[in-house]
C-alpha cells in the first residue's frame, strides 16, 4: 500500500468489504465509529478514506438506487477491486467485477450487512459479551442425507454470542420478500433434515436457533402462519423484523425468555 494509505484505518475498511462484499458509507461508518468522536464526523472522514482508496484504485463505488435504504436515496456502495482484494488478502484472485451483480442479489447483500452491523453496535452495549459471525462459505454446512447422499446447508450468516454465562447460536437467514413462502418452508425443511443429521450438535451439544429475517412485519406475519401452517418443529425457528434483532442478542432466542432463564453451561440452544 502506498505511503499515503498506510494508516490502519485504511486496511481495516478493506478488511470489512472483504467480509462484506459491499457495503455503504454509512455501514462502514458505522462499523468504524470508535475511531471518531462522533457519528457525523465518522460519515464524514469514512467518505474521505474511502474516496482516497478509490483514487488509489482499491475500492469502486456502485451508484445504484436500491429499494429500502436511506429512504429511497441513492448511497455510495462500496465494493473492492481486484487490486484492493489483492492488498488486504496477499492473494491474486480472479478479476473482481461487482458492477455485474443484479440489483436483486446487492439488496440482499446490504441487507445481510446491515444485519452484521446491527449486531456489531447491539454488543458494544454488552462489556462482557463477544461477538462472532462467520458468513458464507464459513458458515455452510456440509451432512450426509438420510440416503447417504452428500448435502449441503446454505444459511447466510453463523453468529454467537458468547459471555462467561452463558453461549447463543443462531444460523440467520435474511428475507427480502422477493421469494414465494414455499421456498422458504423448503428451507426450513432442510435445516430439520440437518438438525436430524446430528453433525451440528457433536461439537457443542445443541443446535442454533434459525432467525429469519424480514424487512416488513406484513412479511413476518406471512412467513409465522406458513411456518405454523407446514408444522414445522416450533422451537427451532424465529421469524422477525431486524429492529428486533438487538433484543434477540440481549435475551437469547424466544425459547430462553420463556423458561425465564439461560443455561449456563455454555450449551445453550435447541
Amino acid at each position: 500500500m502506498t505511503a499515503s494509505l498506510d494508516h490502519p484505518i485504511y486496511q481495516e475498511l478493506l478488511a470489512h468489504l472483504l467480509e462484506l462484499r459491499f457495503a455503504t458509507t454509512e455501514q462502514l461508518a458505522r462499523l468504524t465509529r470508535e475511531h471518531y468522536g462522533s457519528f457525523r464526523s465518522a460519515r464524514r472522514q469514512t467518505m474521505r478514506h474511502l474516496s482516497k482508496l478509490e483514487h488509489h484504485g482499491h475500492v469502486l463505488r456502485l451508484e445504484r438506487r436500491v429499494g429500502g435504504w436511506q429512504r429511497g436515496s441513492t448511497p455510495s456502495i462500496w465494493a473492492l477491486t481486484t487490486t484492493g482484494y489483492r492488498q488486504v488478502t496477499g492473494q491474486v484472485r480472479t478479476r473482481q467485477r461487482p458492477n455485474l451483480i443484479s440489483t436483486t442479489f446487492l439488496e440482499h447483500l446490504l441487507a445481510i450487512a446491515e444485519t452484521r452491523v446491527i449486531a456489531y453496535e447491539t454488543i458494544q452495549r454488552f462489556p462482557s459479551a463477544e461477538l462472532h459471525i462467520e458468513t458464507e462459505p464459513a458458515c455452510w454446512r456440509n451432512y450426509l442425507g438420510p440416503h447417504g447422499e452428500r448435502l449441503t446447508l446454505r444459511p447466510d450468516l453463523l453468529m454467537s454470542v458468547t459471555t462467561p454465562e452463558y453461549l447463543d447460536r443462531y444460523f440467520i437467514e435474511v428475507d427480502r420478500a422477493t421469494e414465494n413462502p414455499a421456498r422458504v418452508i423448503a428451507k426450513c425443511w432442510q435445516y430439520v433434515r440437518y438438525r436430524r443429521s446430528g453433525a451440528e450438535q457433536r461439537p457443542t451439544g445443541a443446535f442454533p436457533a434459525v432467525l429469519w429475517i424480514v424487512p416488513t412485519t406484513k412479511r413476518q406475519a406471512q412467513l409465522r402462519a406458513h411456518l405454523e401452517a407446514a408444522e414445522l418443529p416450533q422451537d427451532m425457528f424465529t421469524v422477525l423484523i431486524l429492529d428486533e434483532l438487538p433484543e434477540i442478542i440481549r435475551d437469547g432466542p424466544p425459547l430462553t425468555k420463556q423458561n425465564n432463564t439461560r443455561k449456563e453451561d455454555t450449551t445453550h440452544g435447541n
